[in-house]
């Protein structure tokens, strides 16, 4: 699949996009899989991506090899079984490579929600009142009022590549 532009709310799993995933303002992304981007990740103002409800007390996966740029009152949320989380992942180093336009690596913009967030090879920023349950990076930058809440028992998530797969 190429660029993927969401819209409309759906559902959407177990594939990857050649491109960049944007999600318009308001749109719902239900994820039945692990979701795979060689581009940018980009949810709207007020958008969600969330976990199916068949992936019970599991948590999924959705990994970028471009920048995420997670817009105001956007979020990220489990299957609504306690313990079930989205990690989102990037594999980039921005703001290092000049390709970044300064950019990071993984931007957040107000109330990210129930989201682990990896940008091991980068920049980690939480903007203003921007919030996540975890976050790992090269480098982490906080703005005013930004927090990360660490959960007990975050560390023994268990991750599934799908409703149906396992670890």
């Amino acid at each position: 699949t190429s660029n993927y532009a969401a819209t409309t709310s759906r559902s959407l799993g177990q594939v990857k996009i050649v491109g960049d995933l944007t999600l318009d303002n308001n749109v719902i992304l239900n994820m039945t899989g692990t979701i795979w981007v060689t581009g940018n990740i980009t949810p709207g103002n007020n958008s969600q991506i969330k976990l199916d409800p068949s992936y019970g007390s599991d948590s999924g996966v959705i990994v970028s090899d471009g920048r995420i740029n997670i817009a105001n009152n956007s979020t990220f949320a489990g299957s609504g079984t306690a313990g079930s989380y989205i990690m989102a992942i990037t594999t980039s180093d921005c703001p290092t490579s000049v390709s970044c336009g300064g950019a990071y690596a993984i931007d957040v913009a107000n109330n990210a929600g129930t989201v682990v967030l990896n940008a091991q090879n980068g920049t980690l920023h939480f903007n203003n009142n921007a919030g996540a349950k975890s976050g790992t990076a090269k480098t982490i930058v906080l703005d005013n009022n930004a927090v990360v809440t660490y959960e007990t028992g975050l560390q023994s998530v268990d991750f599934s590549s799908g409703p149906s797969g396992a670890w």
